[in-house]
């Protein structure tokens, strides 16, 4: 876990899992797979294994540990609602969320139904607790189905990042949205996003 983060919308990242399988055109570029397979082959190094998919239980408690409260992203370098991530491993996540609750969790995806369908049955009818923020990353207009899947879940903290924004989205609903994040592409192969696409008819 970074106890400070370069991420402008939040305070410190938190990766219980490390890795991923590429889902779209937002992750052609992944910043996080390039930083990883920097280190492929490195005995010792974190990143060892690369951009492999990699489960940390060591890193569980980690937010126990800092008393200051502070704004946390959870895998930052993964998607906890990835296939390949069991279920009982994702419970301990959410346990370790909800214990530690003095922090706000962010906790982002673009697997949207699975953490719909997840979330569903861990807290059912009730609401998602208020420290842990649900959210999805939408990339351009035929991915704005994952806005869908988020307002179908019981909770008063979500929220979209449009990030990198590679096309216009149409018409989009933020009803229900409590704070939605927009920007480019980053990095040496960055596309560039146009203005257009930002300033628009969302409502």
């Amino acid at each position: 876990m970074a106890q400070t983060s370069e991420i402008e919308w939040t305070d410190a990242t938190w990766n219980p899992v490390t890795g991923y399988t590429k889902i779209g055109p937002g992750c052609d570029n992944c910043y996080a797979e390039r930083f990883a397979e920097r280190w492929r082959g490195v005995a010792g190094h974190p990143y060892e294994q690369g951009f492999d998919l990699m489960l940390w239980p060591s890193r569980l408690m980690q937010p126990a540990q800092w008393k200051k409260p502070r704004m946390i992203f959870v895998n930052s370098m993964s998607d906890l609602f990835h296939k390949d991530i069991d279920r009982t491993f994702i419970d301990k996540v959410f346990d370790a969320m909800e214990q530690a609750n003095w922090h706000v969790y962010q906790v982002l995806t673009k697997r949207s139904s699975l953490m719909r369908n997840y979330v569903r049955k861990r807290y059912g009818g009730e609401s998602v607790p208020r420290h842990i923020w649900l959210g999805v990353s939408v990339e351009d207009a035929a991915h704005t189905s994952r806005i869908e899947h988020l307002k179908q879940i019981n909770s008063d903290a979500r929220f979209i990042s449009f990030e990198p924004l590679l096309g216009p989205v149409g018409d989009v609903d933020l009803g229900g949205i409590a704070w939605a994040i927009v920007g480019g592409e980053s990095g040496p192969r960055a596309r560039p996003m146009d203005e257009s696409w930002v300033i628009t008819d969302w409502y």
